[in-house]
């Protein structure tokens, strides 16, 4: 079991961390939108980056954010029949749907994003929905890796039911 605790440590310190780094992903989409606002509306002289930019980084910081979300409780539950069971029954049904739902999913998912992005380096993928074209394959690295922290925070909240159906609500 300390081998379950040291990985739930592990798992969550990297979640809380990678979550506080990737909230300034906000921050820079903020600066990056305004300073396009300026350009555009008081210089007439808008940006031929920021609209690529803005939904790449956006598109990161959420992908990003699910481990750190998961770690935080902050995924939508409905607690119709939830709330009213006991916490070793909460984890139960925590464990049945982790193997039946979480883990199928976002495995497949990940199988699924490795070919998809090692195509697009391969290829040196670019845009072409903006002028610039910029590259692609750096954001679409983002996914998988998205990906793999969410699965790794998944196996941690796992690792938790087993301790609590084990041990109890400590």
């Amino acid at each position: 079991m300390s081998i379950l605790r040291g990985y739930i440590k592990v798992a969550e310190s990297i979640s809380e961390w990678s979550g506080k780094v990737v909230c300034w992903l906000v921050f820079i989409l903020t600066l990056m939108t305004g300073y396009e606002i300026v350009m555009r509306y008081a210089f007439d002289s808008p940006t031929k980056w920021c609209f690529d930019l803005s939904y790449m980084i956006g598109g990161s910081f959420f992908v990003l954010g699910q481990a750190y979300t998961m770690f935080h409780k902050g995924h939508v539950r409905i607690d119709i029949f939830y709330g009213r069971l006991s916490v070793r029954g909460k984890a139960w049904l925590d464990i049945i749907c982790y193997l039946i739902f979480f883990f199928p999913l976002w495995i497949t998912l990940l199988y699924i994003l490795i070919p998809y992005v090692y195509d697009s380096w391969a290829m040196g993928e670019r845009s072409m929905q903006g002028y610039w074209m910029p590259i692609l394959y750096p954001f679409k690295t983002v996914m998988p890796i998205a990906v793999s922290l969410l699965l790794m925070q998944g196996l941690s909240e796992f690792f938790r039911c087993i301790l609590t159906i084990r041990e109890g609500d400590k």
